[in-house]
């Protein structure tokens, strides 16, 4: 991977439409076509997509689901800390990409798919803070070899 998200959502979105029939890059296309389309058409742009990769196969429409989810994860990226040597901002971008498409994978869809987008979001946001809790009870429960050591152990 590289160092950007954006640059590897990028490439990965190219690889993934070349695999698409021309019916279903016309979803994608509508989709991705924010400046002249209502807060509602985007939406329904977006929930096509994520019913589109819960249909599979999940290799082709998981980049384009990430793709047009790219501003509101890279906004994220900028709100979470890196804790070095343990966590670099490279796992901070994976577990995102892992929590955005779990939460397209199983979580119950809004009536108004207009709230898609935030609901993703947040339920992604939800599973981060949740991995970030779990790594630091694990974290605070290693001890260092020096520390053992004095401690006889």
């Amino acid at each position: 991977m590289s160092s950007s998200l954006s640059v590897d959502l990028r490439e990965a979105f190219r690889q993934a439409a070349l695999e698409l029939p021309d019916a279903q890059l016309l979803v994608v296309e509508r989709a991705r076509d924010s400046s002249n389309r209502r807060r509602s058409e985007r939406s329904l742009g977006l929930l096509a997509v994520v019913l589109a990769y819960r249909a599979g196969p999940r290799r082709v429409w998981g980049p384009v689901l990430l793709d047009l989810l790219a501003p509101a994860m890279l906004a994220r990226l900028q709100r979470l800390r890196a804790e070095p040597p343990v966590m670099d901002e490279e796992d901070l971008r994976q577990q995102l990409v892992l929590e955005v498409l779990r939460a397209a994978a199983g979580m119950p869809l809004p009536e108004n798919p207009i709230y898609l987008r935030s609901r993703l979001m947040a339920r992604a946001n939800q599973g981060m803070w949740r991995w970030l809790a779990r790594e630091g009870r694990r974290q605070s429960r290693q001890h260092s070899f020096e520390a053992l050591e004095e401690e006889g152990r």
